[in-house]
Parts: structure tokens; C-alpha cells; sequence
């Protein structure tokens, strides 16, 4: 039998409560809990480095949290990752290359789906359900392999069949993810914001972060765990200041940088929705004082010239925070005009080029006021 596989990303994962098994490593385990019990993946970085990073990046923004297993082939795939839950979703909007390797497909191969096109892979992905031929065939050397089921297995055998007719689509009741965690964030110790932006991995997680890819979910269960946690309070913050700042509301609090007790009140009521849907649609629906920045308290008060020299600085870390923060205000700013306006991602470094070249022409210039002046000025073809 073949398969026409045009996919977008495949998935499947058991779950149930509990700490990693004895001997694995907590930072390279995903437990995926499902209605049926726990799924326990084991991560392949030794195959495939970028797409472990890139679903331990996904895992930890809560990306998976609610979504369904919206194709599943009997004794083929399991699949999920789709937003729309149908596999017509654009995904995150950021492709990554292939990692293709000869490890063969077997039950319990956890890949990454992709179009016919070689690096479209994004964020679905599938488990494997069974050995057999047609599946090695279909399967081996095409799709990036970064992951293996080591228990669990019987879960994903429940999770409800499509129609062979659809190409395992049109299940009447899907399997839905209940959630997805990495095993370390499981059993680490709660710290303050300020302890967690302080760690070396701060600078990458702020330049790789998009409101987009994370959800409320992920804010409340990695909330003083994860470096994603804390970056998805900076940029909330920076998001609100640009959207207040547009209708003339915009006042700090007098108040240490710390957590934003709205934030963390108002995803408790939407867990499952994505930050940007809740910035936008729940937070700034009325202005309020908001806290010192968690990134600079003063940063109300700070110049054009310590912007530039926070970019330049050979300790790179805080001008990375910086940015994001700047980056989230100008989204903010803009959205205010042109709510329907999404600023991808990838003009993140335009619009900071943008930013340090007024700097310099102004360097003694408020950098909020500044930052309000670029902002008003942005268009996204």
C-alpha cells in the first residue's frame, strides 16, 4: 500500500504524571500525557541537534498544550501539531531544515512531518505505530528522526483511527494532547524572574522567543522554571507599554521589577490560549500601572545612547533582553493602529537596525519616546 505523503508534521504521545525513568536524562525526555496515560519520548539530539532544540523550545511555550492527533493512520502514524486541528494551519511560521538520517522508522519513531518540500518541517509531528514494509519505505531517510517512545506505547495504540478513505482524517473524536513537558522542568526548583534572566542560556532563548509559538500554558507550568517563562513576562511587558503608550495610558509603578500578577491571573483562565490572542485581546483591555520592567526598572528613564551601548556591550545579555522587550513594545505600539497587523519574527533585527540607527542620531533622546516615533513609523509588507 502506498501513501501519498504531502504531510505538514505528525505526532503522537502517551502520558501519565511522574518523573523521567531511572537512568534517562530529565533534560532529553518529553512526557506527553494523553487521557489514555503517560508517553514517555526519548530525545535524539546525537540525530537530530536543531529539531531537539527546536521541540524542547516549542515544549516549553505550552505550543502542544490542547492540540489533537488530527491524523492517524491504522498501523502507520499518529500525527499532531496542527493549531486548527485539521492540518491546514501555516504552523509557527518558521521552517527549520532537514536532519534526515538512516535510522530506520520503526514502532515508536518519533519524526517531524514536513510538505514535499525537503526543509518545510515546522512544528507537527508523528509517532510511528507500527514495523512494517510499507512504513520503512514511506518513511526512512525523509523524515527527520528526533525521538523514540521508551514507554507509553499502548497509549498512543488509543488514540482514535481516521478514515483510510481521508488519509486518517475526519476522526469524529480525536485524541487531544493534555500536555507535554520536559522531564527537568518537572522537578525544578521555583526562582524569581530575576534569578532565571540571569542564567547563560537567557540570550538565545530572548533572540529565538516569538509570542506567537507560546501559549498560557507554558507560562503557568514552566512560571519560575524556565528561561521561556520569564522571557514570555518580558515581552508581555514590552507588548502592554507599546499598546498603553498608543493611547496615551502608559504609567510604571513605583513598584520592583518582579512578576505580573495579571498575567499569571488572566492565563489561569486561558491556559490554552496563545500569549499574543491574550496581550492583545484580554490584558490591554484596560490600562493599569504596570511594574518596573523585568529586564532595567529604569528603562522608563533610559536614553538612545544606553540602548546603542547596551547592543554593543561585550556582555551581550542585557541588550538581547533589551531588545525583546523593544521588539514586544513596537508589536504593541503598531497593534493599537492596525490590530489586525502581525509583525512577523523575522523583521525582529530590522526593526532593532532600525531602532540603533535613530539612536544614533539622537542619542540623547528619550529611548521610549523614540522607540513610540520608529514604531509609528513601521509598515509590514
Amino acid at each position: 500500500m502506498r501513501f501519498a505523503l504531502v504531510l505538514t508534521l505528525l505526532l503522537a504521545l502517551p502520558v501519565q504524571a511522574g518523573e523521567a525513568p531511572p537512568g534517562s536524562d530529565p533534560e532529553n525526555t518529553i512526557n506527553l500525557d494523553l487521557d489514555y496515560g503517560r508517553v514517555v519520548i526519548r530525545l535524539r539530539p546525537d540525530l537530530a541537534p536543531k529539531h531537539v532544540e527546536r521541540i524542547k523550545h516549542l515544549v516549553r511555550g505550552g505550543y502542544y498544550d490542547g492540540l489533537v492527533f488530527h491524523r492517524v493512520i491504522e498501523g502507520f502514524t499518529a500525527q499532531t501539531g496542527d493549531t486548527k486541528g485539521d492540518g491546514t494551519s501555516a504552523g509557527t511560521g518558521r521552517t527549520i531544515n532537514a536532519e534526515f538520517t538512516r535510522t530506520p522508522q520503526t514502532r515508536g519513531t518519533v519524526s517531524m512531518a514536513r510538505t514535499s518540500k525537503r526543509n518545510s518541517a515546522d512544528a507537527e509531528f508523528f509517532i510511528v505505530l507500527a514495523d512494517n514494509p510499507d512504513t520503512r519505505s514511506s518513511l526512512d531517510g525523509k523524515y527527520t528522526v528526533w525521538g523514540q517512545v521508551t514507554s507509553g506505547m499502548e497509549f498512543v495504540d488509543q488514540i482514535p483511527k481516521g478514515e483510510k478513505a481521508r488519509d486518517g482524517r475526519g476522526i469524529a473524536s480525536p485524541a487531544r494532547v493534555i500536555k507535554m513537558q520536559i522531564a527537568a522542568d518537572a522537578a525544578a526548583p521555583k526562582q524569581d524572574t530575576a534569578t532565571i534572566l540571569a542564567r547563560s542560556d537567557v540570550p538565545l532563548t530572548a533572540r529565538n522567543f516569538s509570542a506567537s509559538e507560546f501559549k498560557c500554558a507554558g507560562l503557568l507550568a514552566g512560571q519560575g522554571v524556565t528561561t521561556q517563562s520569564a522571557i514570555a513576562q518580558t515581552w508581555t511587558h514590552g507588548y502592554l507599554a507599546g499598546r498603553f503608550k498608543a493611547t496615551g495610558s502608559l504609567t510604571f509603578s513605583a513598584a520592583p521589577a518582579g512578576d505580573d500578577p495579571a498575567l499569571a491571573e488572566t492565563c489561569a483562565k486561558f491556559p490554552l490560549a496563545f500569549l499574543l490572542t491574550v496581550a492583545s485581546q484580554e490584558l490591554a483591555k484596560t490600562a493599569r500601572e504596570l511594574p518596573a520592567s523585568p529586564v532595567a526598572p529604569k528603562l522608563e528613564g533610559h536614553t538612545c545612547k544606553q540602548f546603542a551601548e547596551s547592543r554593543k556591550a561585550s556582555n551581550k545579555d542585557p541588550g538581547e533582553l533589551i531588545g525583546l522587550w523593544t521588539f514586544a513594545y513596537i508589536q504593541g505600539y503598531k497593534n493599537v493602529s492596525q490590530p489586525e497587523m502581525e509583525i512577523p519574527f523575522d523583521a525582529r533585527t530590522r526593526l532593532l537596525d532600525a531602532m540603533g540607527t535613530a539612536c544614533a542620531k539622537f542619542p540623547d533622546r528619550n529611548f521610549i519616546e523614540l522607540t513610540s516615533a520608529v514604531a509609528a513609523k513601521v509598515t509590514i509588507k
